[in-house]
């Protein structure tokens, strides 16, 4: 467990420097719903994303 977790650390270490290729912002993104159920009442949904564009 800990050679994946220290593997996962190089690697995003590595994309966040650039030390392959220039750095890429993430893009963020989010959806809230809003709306009324017959049976439940009042209800939302809250959807957030965030992807890390590969090169």
């Amino acid at each position: 467990m800990i050679r994946i977790a220290t593997a996962l650390g190089i690697v995003v270490l590595l994309a966040a420097c650039g030390a392959n290729g220039p750095p890429t912002k993430p893009v963020v993104s989010g959806k809230q719903t809003i709306g009324v159920n017959s049976n439940t009442g009042v209800y939302t949904n809250t959807q957030i994303g965030i992807t890390f564009p590969a090169n």
